[in-house]
């Protein structure tokens, strides 16, 4: 007799399950799952009837990470933020895990006392000593759970099984195996744990980075040369052409990004297409038409970076003899809506940053610590330096690389968190200081501000009776500065002084000068106010963007304001004009914009101070017309 075969599991049999056998934590996990799919569409029958597979879950009802517009659309048309949907995502999947048994898999595999085991055991001790940091042992959660769902042990794992594994991976997935195996390659340096490792290094080599080097070579070779034409300042007269100066690096990149998403895109949709080597067969309007269509289904691009490559690929078409296809590019993007879409966006605030911004003028707490957060990393970075000396640390020794790499393997990883926590705070409290008692410049701005050498940003006039700081950055520096130059302006000079009790910038800036700044083993080599970690590859060498990222990241939040670097300007901005301290003209000289694109950015306060005055009105109204007719409550 023929086995009979099971019937799936529904939502239904998942949400009975959790109702008979969870606990009331997991029984609120009902209610959110119904959530996450009414997002989608999912409800009543739809979700009930609807495959209780994860497989089937997480292709439908899709996990947010990053910048997702369409969902993210999706979940704002609900009225709800990007986070409760995350959380209301991740109660649709224990739901079915329970159902399925693949939670009790994993509590199974968990428990198990195998060579994986003895490793964790043996981490957890040197955590606990101070050998190994606390984010390897976490690290390797995900990759532990894949070989013991697989039965491989340590010493049967190899990079080409690890291979597999992150080809069919999910990204989020990929993200967190990568981690671990980071974790298990770090860990081979330590020698107790060595013969509990496998033999080999595990992590395989990273694929060479940008889309420009996936291509066929002579590919490659033909979007260089176009690059060489199209990235450098245009020149009415073509007699003038040699004089033409190449745009910066970033520019280029944009441009080659651009036009190397399109090839991809393209050979995706047309394979037979792969052995073509002229780049100008490749734009004909009906391959422009598929590529550009296709971009609307890219969840993994926002539509303004979408519609910013149409344009750049306009340009790179019109500058190297395709003007009928630069035209026709151009044309499409006013069509299309994901375009059209990206156009809009790139004229005002994007919803996050807004919401953001919202969020702050909602709430005066936030509100107070955003305009004196300078002073909360200051007191840290004061606290952090006291400890050091309570523990008799002399950090400025301890500084140099090659005497923190003599210490013993304990002492060394409590001296780099020391001297990370210092660094930190002590740098986070100087940028912000001058962010928000100067103006809050744009972060490359920022981080490459020199305040010695022949081509000072940074004027410092620390001594005397009236010590002050005065910024002043040239218009071939700034993002805008072209447009600056063309109207004849310039970003106006911004003093930092004492103008009050309130004022400490000045102090901050001295107090960096002298105990933080010297503390980056750098710093010596040079110009830069905010010096690199590691190697200066030039005298004018500023701190790395991404390490200031993890860095503002941390210490905002470990202050109760969680925050980016582009939060800086947008809630300095929002504040002001919130509180009606400043004109549009005013904030408009400040930030070296126009007012127009101010006006644009920033419009949707006065709107809502509007709305909101009105329904205060409205509200006072009702209340005297009930008070005129006895009615109390």
């Amino acid at each position: 007799m023929a086995e009979e075969t099971p019937i799936p599991l529904t939502m239904q049999d998942a949400v009975s399950h959790a109702e008979e056998h969870g606990t009331p934590s997991q029984k609120q996990d009902i209610r959110k799952a119904k959530a996450a799919f009414s997002i989608h569409g999912f409800e009543g029958p739809s979700f009930s009837n609807f495959p209780a597979d994860l497989s089937t879950y997480e292709k439908t009802i899709t996990k947010l990470s990053g910048s997702m517009p369409c969902l993210q659309a999706l979940v704002h048309a609900a009225g709800i933020s990007d986070e409760s949907y995350k959380q209301f995502q991740r109660a649709g999947r224990r739901l079915i895990e329970a159902a399925t048994g693949v939670k009790a898999a994993k509590l199974e595999r968990k428990a198990r006392n195998d060579e994986w085991a003895v490793i964790q055991n043996q981490i957890a001790l040197l955590v606990k000593a101070g050998f190994v940091m606390p984010q390897h042992s976490v690290a390797l959660t995900a990759l532990i759970d894949i070989c013991r769902a697989a039965e491989i042990t340590p010493k049967t794992l190899t990079a080409e099984q690890v291979q597999a594994w992150l080809s069919n991976a999910p990204a989020a997935k990929r993200k967190a195996l990568r981690k671990g195996l980071k974790a298990l390659d770090t860990l081979q340096r330590i020698g107790r744990l060595r013969p509990l490792l496998p033999p080999y290094l595990v992590t395989p080599e990273s694929k060479p980075s940008g889309r420009l080097r996936t291509l066929p070579g002579p590919l490659q070779q033909a979007i260089n040369a176009w690059l060489d034409i199209a990235a450098r300042e245009q020149v009415e007269d073509p007699r003038y052409e040699h004089l033409a100066e190449p745009l910066s690096a970033p520019s280029r990149a944009a441009y080659s990004a651009a036009i190397s998403l399109y090839v991809q895109t393209l050979f995706k949709l047309e394979p037979d297409l792969l052995s073509e080597t002229a780049l100008n067969r490749l734009f004909s309007e009906k391959n422009i038409d598929a590529v550009l269509s296709a971009w609307g289904q890219n969840e993994a691009l926002k539509a303004r970076t979408l519609a910013g490559y149409a344009a750049n690929i306009a340009a790179l078409l019109q500058r190297n003899g395709l003007p009928d296809a630069g035209t026709y590019v151009a044309g499409l993007s006013k069509v299309l809506p994901h375009l059209v879409e990206g156009r809009a966006a790139g004229k005002v605030m994007s919803p996050r940053v807004k919401r953001w911004c919202e969020a702050l003028l909602r709430d005066p707490k936030k509100t107070t610590l955003f305009q004196i957060q300078h002073l909360e990393y200051y007191r840290r970075a004061l606290e952090a330096l006291a400890a050091a000396k309570q523990n008799s640390l002399d950090l400025l020794h301890l500084s140099n690389p090659e005497v923190l790499a003599a210490l013993p393997d304990a002492k060394r990883y409590a001296v780099k968190k020391t001297l990370r926590t210092v660094r930190m705070f002590g740098l986070m409290a100087a940028y912000s200081a001058v962010a928000l008692e100067g103006a809050p410049f744009r972060r490359q701005n920022m981080l490459t501000m020199r305040h010695s050498g022949p081509r000072k940003t940074m004027h410092l006039h620390l001594i005397g009776r009236a010590p002050h700081v005065v910024i002043k950055f040239p218009n071939e520096e700034l993002k805008n500065g072209k447009y600056l130059s063309e109207r004849g302006e310039e970003l106006e000079a911004i003093t930092i002084e004492k103008r009050g009790p309130g004022d400490h910038a000045v102090d901050i800036i001295t107090f960096y000068l002298r105990e933080i700044r010297p503390l980056f083993p750098e710093a010596d080599k040079t110009h830069a106010f905010f010096p690199p970690l590691k190697t200066a590859a030039s005298p004018d060498a500023g701190f790395v963007s991404a390490t200031f990222y993890l860095w503002l990241s941390e210490a905002s939040a470990e202050i109760g304001l969680p925050m980016n670097s582009h939060n800086f300007r947008h809630g300095y901005c929002s504040i002001d004009i919130n509180d009606g301290r400043r004109s549009i003209e005013d904030l408009a000289k400040l930030l070296g914009d126009t007012v127009a694109v101010v006006q644009r950015n920033y419009a949707w306060i006065n709107a809502k101070k509007s709305v909101l005055n009105v329904q205060k009105d409205t509200a006072r109204r009702r209340t005297e017309i009930l008070k005129a007719r006895g009615v109390t409550e």
